[in-house]
């Protein structure tokens, strides 16, 4: 019985420890296995560093080979090469080559977004010694920060040559972040969301390399450019802030000019606006717009129309009105009329404004005064006329702008804005909303797309001012005025587009329009260059038509 016992003890003391066993054997094993993985990812870890470092050499071996042939040059000193390694700038995905230029401009365009420019350059040169912003630099050993211009200076045995660096971020646009409070969407204009903004400047922009923070409000604008896809926006600050050397102010917007590929159609017109005679026009700039995180476009920051003494100066009792058709329809809005204008007029400001007191019974009647004298027997009076109330200069200048641009949104129908003083006279203007002028309309009933014909001649107001002789000569000056800068707004197209021609590319990647129709788009011309040489060639034919049409 002992001896059975002792045996069935020992039995299951061998099961027990060949369990245990197993189980060590087990663990073992995958030790074992993690190791081996280890070791792989290791030697692979060596091997890319390897490839890195390969790459490296051989981009200096590339730099190098340029500089061996200017090496025969007698006492030659030049920067001959520049480039930015993947292999030792982290930030980027790929090598990169600047362009050296004869005007002594090195520049270089990062391939995506990046939030730093400190980097490591790598360069081949004739010469002594390099140095950037005055201190001596080694190739693929220092690194600098590149987010304002750079001076490099190449010092030889006998003179030296000097560099500007500019490395751009993206497409060379100042990048606007703005993050809505929780990353809430903005799906209305009229509630406002709480939101913060970054705004940080590009190499070739007024302040390179300057951040600029704020705390804002933001909701949506605009009316039919609403409901695109691509939306606008409207930016209330919680502090007065200065963009881009305009005065500080609360108030901005931000245009999505959707319908306009260019792009560059109401830049074209507030640069027109800023020649002309027109007291104030809005200053608009080019950003890119990071929208809680995600790339949204190219956008064009624009000062907001409001009273102002450096916007529309026309004193805390001024007035700012709107021809709008919508106004009457819209119960938020205070709106009145002039027996020759079709449709209802705002009362934008005063804001207080309301149906019959003092502010709205003074416009409404001085509105109906300059009727009436627009429309009298002795209209032409100079003193008694339609000029004892109306100013001449900005009526004439308004009118050529809209006439060039053919721009059917502000036919004394939307988009026209007038301004007065009390005790002046009424003002035409600011200008705004040419995303479908310059030809880039199609709508029945209209020849707006077309660069012959007149277009205002539907107002009832220039209709009748047309047949006062003092208007006509004071029209065909001014038209030769804009029409001898002819080809300065062409060059300023040629500009924008070649300050654009990256942007437009990202823009396109995002919004996908150019071959596709967008809202009242006259006709769909492909590429971004085709959109850009249609417009030159509408606004010179455009320029050509009205030359001759007023006799020039």
């Amino acid at each position: 019985m002992k001896r059975f016992l002792y045996i069935t003890i020992a039995v299951l003391g061998l099961v027990s420890c060949s369990k245990d066993l197993t189980e060590f054997y087990d663990r073992a094993d995958q030790i074992e296995a993690a190791n081996n993985a280890q070791t792989q990812t290791n030697k692979e870890l060596e091997a890319a560093n390897a490839a890195l470092k390969q790459e490296a050499l051989r981009l200096q071996a590339r730099l190098d080979s340029f500089a061996n042939a200017y090496k025969d040059l007698p006492q030659a000193t030049a920067l001959v090469a520049m480039a930015f390694s993947a292999a030792e700038n982290p930030s980027l995905t790929e090598d990169l080559d600047c362009t050296i230029s004869s005007n002594g401009t090195i520049e270089c365009w990062l391939p995506q977004l990046s939030g730093s420019k400190e980097l490591i350059p790598r360069f081949s040169f004739l010469g002594t010694e390099v140095t950037i912003n005055d201190q001596k630099a080694t190739s693929g050993s220092s690194k600098y920060d590149f987010s304002t211009p750079v001076k490099l200076t190449v010092k030889g045995v006998d003179k030296t040559v000097e560099y500007m660096v500019y490395v751009y971020t993206y497409t060379g646009l100042p990048i606007m972040y703005i993050d809505t409070e929780g990353a809430a969407p903005i799906k209305s204009k009229t509630v406002y969301l709480n939101a913060h903004m970054r705004l940080v400047e590009d190499a070739v922009t007024r302040s390179p390399g300057e951040v600029t923070e704020a705390d804002l409000q933001i909701k949506g604008r605009g009316n039919s450019t609403w409901g695109q896809p691509k939306k606008p926006y409207r930016l209330k600050f919680n502090e007065k802030i200065r963009f881009f050397g305009e005065h500080k102010d609360k108030s901005w917007v931000l245009l999505a000019n959707y319908s306009d590929k260019s792009m560059i159609r109401n830049d074209l017109a507030l640069t027109m606006g800023k020649r002309s005679n027109l007291d104030w026009t809005p200053g608009g700039h080019f950003v890119e717009l990071i929208l809680n995180g995600q790339y949204d476009g190219t956008y064009m920051l624009c000062e907001k129309i409001k009273i102002d003494n450096n916007r529309v100066a026309v004193g805390d009792d001024g007035f700012l009105i709107e021809v709008d058709e919508r106004a009457e329809r819209d119960s938020g809005c205070v709106f009145t009329y002039a027996p020759h204008i079709n449709y209802s007029i705002e009362i934008k400001e005063p804001e207080d404004v309301s149906f019959g007191d003092e502010n709205y019974n003074y416009i409404t009647n001085f509105l109906k005064m300059a009727d009436d004298a627009l429309f009298s027997e002795n209209f032409t009076d100079p003193n008694e006329g339609w000029q004892k109330y109306m100013d001449i200069d900005s009526f004439v200048d308004w009118y050529i702008i809209h006439e060039i641009s053919k721009n059917e949104d502000s036919m004394f129908h939307f988009s026209t804005y007038m301004n007065l003083q009390r005790g002046g006279k009424l003002k035409m203007g600011p200008i705004w909303d040419f995303d479908i002028a310059f030809g880039n309309v199609k709508e029945s009933g209209t020849t707006a797309m077309l660069p012959q014909g007149f277009m205002l001649e539907w107002s009832l107001w220039y209709q009748r001012l047309m047949q006062d002789p003092a208007f006509l000569s004071r029209l065909r000056h001014r038209f030769t005025y804009f029409y001898n800068h002819k080809e300065d707004f062409l060059t300023y197209i040629n500009n924008d587009a070649q300050y654009l021609k990256y942007a437009a590319q990202e823009n396109q990647k995002r919004w996908g329009t150019f071959y596709h129709y967008t809202y009242k788009q006259y006709d769909i011309w492909g590429s971004y260059q085709n959109e850009v040489q249609n417009l030159k060639e509408w606004l010179n034919t455009r320029m050509e038509w009205m030359r001759r049409a007023y006799g020039i």
